[in-house]
């Protein structure tokens, strides 16, 4: 199959969907398939440039979102693009957000005729606070997000959604399109420990002041208000109460970052917390090894794709309990899970006090993270592609036998068609030189006029071949 794959958010931008999205489409490339990559520029670029070979990636023009910061917008239609996807000869397209590229895949959908896929990778609803700074809180409200994302997720063919959790929300909200709960997978192997030698371990443990003895509780992925890493360094000090070699160390970086700072530094734990600052995608693996457990207190996830990482890097996680992580960790056997923050500091206490537990839990999370790899995501998600084609095709397929029936209707049995050269409203008036030198004009037909009285004349064809066929029965 040629697949386009149409985003917002692409390399360099380090976040899960962009790690889906590369996922994917290497794994489908591994299969035979041709997947291309559609995302917005990262300047003003006048044009479509196309920016890589493995996958090919065409950045599409674009300018800054002013109500969002800094993300990028487009308008909602492309010619140019169109025609790209044309020549590509794209077989299905699939969008993997809901803002201007979103839009610009069910457009581009539509003036293509070709089937589109819709993956849903983000609870809308949670993240209205980022509009305007959160001061447009009043008219952006949760309540509109789930509006929007029933209206936009009603017009795919179909949808992906990474758990059974965003399925039945979306449900709630009425979307009535087919939903296919596909996980998102990941490349195990650049987190695995045997890729790493103890030399540049302990070269990156130097670089952030990490003495030998002292226990990591790692947090990696974008520094937000909804990740709730305030919580999280709410109880250092009961945590350091426990065991004073503990470190909270936050790789990532974003807009929640001034705020963690202060905290630390009013709760007197700065020199217990490590701030990395943001980390290559490439280099994402290395930091795991840095870890002893990994923690995250987020309930805006809709899988969390650092929980896989962390335990494909043979880590203990510590998570909240939420519908999202439900089907993937079990409590006590491959992960803690907690209700209550007051809960974190007993179950870090109990993992760095035994080592034979924390071995146990990381032994259990590698064997569970394995059935999530890339392989079998991309198997999943090219049979929703074949049930999207088969959808789209029998629908069309629908459409087509039931023109005829659109207009079946007595005002529509009466009606007379009047040829365009005998409606003074299909004809312009064209000068025209004649021989002599004499300037004339003549009544012509206009092009579009033609085409109407064309199409007109077929819908009353069907009309009476129905009527036919219904006055012999």
């Amino acid at each position: 199959m040629n697949i386009a794959i149409i985003t917002d958010t692409y390399f360099p931008d380090i976040n899960g969907v962009t790690s889906s999205i590369y996922t994917l489409a290497i794994a489908l490339r591994k299969r035979g398939h041709r997947v291309y990559v559609f995302a917005t520029s990262e300047n003003n670029s006048p044009v479509i440039r196309r920016v890589s070979k493995h996958p090919p990636v065409f950045r599409i023009p674009s300018v800054p979102m002013l109500l969002v910061k800094p993300y990028r917008t487009t308008m909602p239609y492309s010619f140019r693009l169109v025609q790209i996807l044309k020549r590509l000869k794209i077989d299905i397209i699939h969008t993997q957000t809901e803002f201007s590229m979103g839009l610009v895949g069910l457009s581009s959908s539509m003036a293509c005729h070709l089937p589109i896929v819709h993956t849903y990778h983000t609870m809308l609803e949670d993240y209205t606070h980022y509009i305007l700074n959160g001061k447009a809180t009043g008219i952006i409200t949760p309540e509109l997000a789930q509006k929007f994302s029933k209206a936009f997720c009603n017009v795919p063919t179909g949808l992906i959604v990474p758990t059974e959790k965003v399925k039945n929300c979306l449900r709630e909200y009425g979307v009535t399109k087919p939903i296919y709960v596909i996980p998102t997978g990941i490349d195990l192997s650049p987190f695995n420990r045997a890729n790493f030698n103890k030399k540049e371990i302990d070269a990156l443990r130097t670089k952030f002041g990490i003495r030998e003895g002292d226990k990591i509780l790692l947090s990696l992925g974008r520094v937000a208000k909804e990740k709730s890493i305030d919580k999280i360094i709410e109880q250092m000090p009961k945590i350091c109460e426990k065991n004073d070699r503990v470190r909270l160390l936050i790789v990532g970086d974003g807009p929640a970052l001034p705020g963690l700072k202060e905290q630390a530094a009013s709760l007197g734990v700065s020199n217990k917390v490590i701030f990395a600052g943001a980390a290559l995608y490439a280099e994402i693996g290395k930091y795991y090894q840095l870890g002893d457990a990994f923690i995250s207190c987020s309930t805006s996830e809709t899988q969390g794709l650092t929980y896989y990482e962390a335990m494909a890097a043979g880590l203990p996680v510590i998570a909240r309990k939420d519908d999202a992580v439900n089907e993937l960790f079990q409590d006590g056997v491959n992960a803690r899970l907690f209700r209550n923050e007051i809960e974190i500091s007993d179950i870090v206490s109990e993992i760095f006090r035994d080592p034979q537990t924390a071995e146990r839990y990381s032994a259990n999370a590698e064997k569970t993270v394995s059935a999530y790899s890339a392989e079998t995501f991309a198997v999943r998600v090219e049979e929703a592609y074949k049930n999207a084609i088969a959808r789209y095709v029998r629908e069309k397929a629908i459409r087509r036998a039931n023109v005829g029936k659109l207009h079946f209707s007595k005002k529509y049995k009466k009606a007379k068609l009047i040829p365009p050269e005998e409606d003074k409203h299909f004809l312009e008036e064209e000068s025209e030189d004649r021989k002599g030198g004499f300037s004339g004009v003549k009544k012509v037909v206009a092009g579009n006029a033609r085409k109407a009285y064309r199409m007109a004349n077929r819908y009353t064809h069907l009309i009476r071949v129905r009527k036919k066929e219904k006055d012999r029965g």
